[in-house]
């Protein structure tokens, strides 16, 4: 993206108080972007977040992103050219989501429903309000997807739908919005489970290090640095990053 000297890049990233977004949003800052930080309940993780970047964070955005009176409310804002950024907009990382899991048949369609509003229809939604501040800058849009989009995670039905869905949109709007450019990035095993039956020393954690060819698991931090690779990658769109020390590989996986 070309920027005008003395003009910093603006990014949004959603869920970007906690965990792997709040990785991006830091890796973002610390690449010289100036980034809104959403989030939904996390205020205290993200006032700290917005204290220790300070004016490179742009403000907090608190938000349900699956209610779409708060998304819209959340891009008008952002698009506001009297607000702190001028209404500019150059980057869109769609990471907020949820992770529900339970066995399909006793699951309802309202958890479907719930799921797919929050990881499937918010993202989209912020694509189509934000397309236009995007457009005018050059812009691109990372979606944080999951590799269980790509490959069936047992007990994970409604997450592994709602995330191929979005790895397929990824590719599809790339041909319908370019040249906005339209990637994702999609992480495995990236932070231990924090239940007793993934405790360190655990027969479930050595099983998972066992089936990743890198020998770990990977960091918020590895996620951030593909993030930023396809941030600023001119020529890349319409491809899915995958960050998991190479376990689809291992798996004999396909991408579809």
């Amino acid at each position: 993206m070309d920027v005008a000297p003395g003009t910093s890049r603006v990014a949004l990233v959603t869920g970007g108080a906690v965990r792997v977004g709040r990785a991006i949003v830091v890796a973002l800052a610390d690449a010289g972007w100036r980034v809104w930080i959403h989030h939904h309940r996390s205020i205290d993780a993200a006032r700290a977040l917005a204290a220790e970047l300070g004016e490179r964070a742009l403000g907090l955005l608190a938000a349900d992103l699956a209610d779409a009176t708060e998304r819209a409310r959340t891009c008008t804002a952002i698009l506001d050219r009297g607000g702190p950024a001028g209404g500019r907009i150059d980057l869109l990382v769609n990471s907020a989501a949820s992770f529900e899991r339970g066995p399909f048949l006793e699951r309802d369609d309202a958890d479907l429903e719930r799921v797919l509003a929050t990881n499937l229809v918010a993202p989209l939604s912020m694509i189509r309000h934000l397309a236009p501040g995007l457009s005018a800058t050059g812009g691109g849009v990372v979606d944080i997807v999951d590799v269980a989009g790509l490959h069936p995670l047992r007990g994970y039905v409604d997450h592994c739908v709602a995330k191929a869905g979005l790895e397929m949109a990824t590719r599809a709007l790339a041909t319908e919005l370019a040249p906005i450019r339209v990637n994702s990035v999609a992480p495995g095993t990236v932070a231990w489970p924090t239940d007793a039956h993934h405790a360190e020393g655990s027969p479930a954690r050595d099983l998972i290090v066992q089936q990743i060819p890198l020998g770990r698991i990977g960091t918020p931090e590895d996620i951030a640095r593909a993030v930023l690779y396809l941030a600023d990658a001119p020529f890349v769109t319409g491809t899915c990053m995958v960050v998991d020390g190479g376990r689809i590989a291992a798996m004999g996986g396909t991408r579809g």
